[in-house]
């Protein structure tokens, strides 16, 4: 007498669903990534108006003093005065800085206006006067004494 093996399998229950047939798992995955999609989209459009604010030149003349590079983006020494620049200017809270970014037509029109290369710093009292322009890698210091010499503090 033999006695034939049965396979013991386990009986597996069917997964606990909580909306047509969507498990708990796969809900926590779906809402974890519409999260970080969410995050990403804020990030995109709290950079995005970022940029658009530091190209905006309508702010001179409109109170406060203004420092603009004339800035070619595909430019290392440009990107370089950049970071220069916005490190000099965090001791000076009164004073507004812009890229006139030259691949476009406003920023083109203002290096034209002034006639000067990239590399270039213009500045501007809260009247919007043009008071100075230096031209070349500018070092922190250097920028601090320009600031100091042409932009009275408020």
């Amino acid at each position: 007498m033999s006695k034939k093996r049965r396979s013991k399998k386990k009986a597996t229950a069917a997964p606990k669903t909580m909306v047509s047939g969507i498990t708990p798992r796969r809900l926590l995955t779906v809402v974890v990534a519409a999260v970080a999609l969410l995050l990403a989209a804020v990030s995109i459009h709290a950079y995005e108006s970022g940029q658009q604010e530091l190209h905006d030149l309508t702010v001179i003349g409109q109170g406060e003093p203004v420092i603009v590079q004339i800035h070619d983006p595909n430019c290392p020494t440009c990107r370089r005065l950049k970071k220069i620049v916005t490190g000099a200017l965090e001791s000076h809270d009164s004073v507004v800085y812009r890229l006139a970014n030259i691949r476009t037509a406003s920023g083109k029109a203002l290096q034209e206006k002034y006639a000067v290369p990239h590399v270039t710093l213009l500045f501007f009292d809260g009247a919007g006067k043009h008071v100075h322009t230096t031209t070349g890698l500018q070092t922190s210091a250097q920028i601090d004494r320009v600031i100091s010499r042409f932009i009275p503090p408020t």
